[in-house]
């Protein structure tokens, strides 16, 4: 009787097979997930800006409040308003209010959801009009 020692072809095969869809599905979760942090960091970077948006009616928000929101309509001031990273797009409302919704998106086509891709920041701001000189 002979006996065989090792493997045959076939099995070799079918190993390799098996091994080449663990891989395939190891690079795809390795893809996706950078799909993802990618999308955490653009997330954070508009919170950052919209952030910032806020911020920088602060200084003002007397002269805003005091000229019944000429200042806020103003395309020099709105302007400098915006992100300073041109890929995102700052959406703030065409008038002044204590209680405003800032929004920001990005662009990321590889996410297919639209909400995915914005974020909105609730500013509110008190009423300074009674203390501003």
């Amino acid at each position: 009787m002979n006996k065989q020692a090792g493997f045959s072809l076939l099995e070799v095969m079918i190993s390799v097979v098996i091994a080449g869809i663990a891989l395939l599905g190891l690079a795809a979760a390795q893809l996706k997930s950078l799909q993802y942090a990618t999308n955490s960091f653009n997330y954070t970077v508009s919170l950052i800006q919209g952030q910032n948006t806020i911020e920088r009616l602060w200084p003002r928000i007397c002269e805003i409040q005091k000229t019944n929101t000429a200042l806020f309509q103003d395309a020099t001031f709105r302007a400098s308003l915006a992100p300073q990273v041109s890929d995102y797009q700052l959406t703030i409302p065409a008038t002044y209010s204590d209680d405003m919704q800032v929004n920001v998106a990005w662009v990321d086509k590889r996410m297919t959801d639209n909400a995915e891709n914005q974020i909105s920041l609730n500013a509110s701001f008190p009423d300074l009009t009674a203390v501003c000189s």
